[in-house]
């Protein structure tokens, strides 16, 4: 465990910038918004993969064979993303380099290609649905922690337990992790579930009354946006530490 307390003098956080709490809300607004655009268009979830599993049983049941697949493909889709992106972290990192920018313009660019895709209707949005699965994948594995602890700006049933669980900590306990007071705990948890909430309520309503594809480019914005906060923070930290330097 990480001790917060004795930090170096020259160190103002000894956490990268990937992990602190405007990020991890931001970026679980990105994926409320990407869930928004394909479950708006395909019925598929671009991160909740627990949903799409659920809903590979049900179609196969149903027998309705293409929701199956396109259920299927996305999972498989973010499995894949999410790999790809393991090894890409896993490189970089052993060369002593930062991988948050890259993968961040990584998400952009594929993003802003499904989307002028989505314009072009040269490819069923089903398909373009997959895809934006295998990107979820890809934020999901380089981004999934915040202040030092896990909670996953892609995957909602693990940070509604947590959230709930600091709560009913705090009833019988100030401090928990790190010393740190249970109630700020579940304070993070519930602004990453808000950023969720926030992030889909506004995919659909853009989507729905403003135009097909806007909330991909609200996200492609969101991210190009992190990255650029990103580039100018890391500038002044180390990227096998994620200290921040004076």
């Amino acid at each position: 465990m990480i001790d917060l307390h004795n930090k170096t003098p020259d160190q103002k956080n000894i956490f990268p910038l990937m992990e602190e709490r405007k990020i991890g809300f931001s970026l679980a607004f990105c994926a409320g918004l990407m869930n928004a655009w394909t479950f708006f268009h395909a019925q598929t979830f671009a991160t909740v993969q627990s949903g799409n599993v659920i809903q590979v049983g049900y179609r196969l049941v149903q027998g309705d064979w293409v929701a199956f697949w396109f259920a299927f493909s996305s999972i498989i889709a973010f499995g894949l993303g999410s790999a790809l992106c393991g090894v890409l972290m896993t490189v970089l990192m052993r060369e002593g380099r930062n991988f948050s920018n890259i993968v961040l313009w990584s998400e952009c660019i594929l993003l802003f290609i499904i989307t002028v895709f989505s314009f072009s209707n040269t490819v069923p949005l089903a398909f373009l649905a997959v895809a934006v699965s295998f990107v979820a994948g890809m934020q999901g594995n380089a981004f999934h922690k915040d202040h030092g602890m896990l909670y996953g700006n892609v995957a909602v049933t693990f940070v509604v337990q947590m959230a709930f669980n600091f709560m009913a900590q705090s009833f019988f306990k100030k401090n928990g992790i790190n010393g740190e007071s249970n109630l700020m705990w579940a304070g993070i948890f519930f602004f990453v579930l808000f950023g969720f909430a926030s992030g889909g309520a506004l995919g659909f309503f853009c989507d729905k009354y403003i135009g097909n594809n806007t909330s991909l480019i609200i996200t492609i914005t969101s991210l190009v946006l992190i990255t650029i906060f990103s580039n100018k923070t890391n500038l002044n930290t180390d990227p096998r530490t994620g200290a921040t330097f004076v």
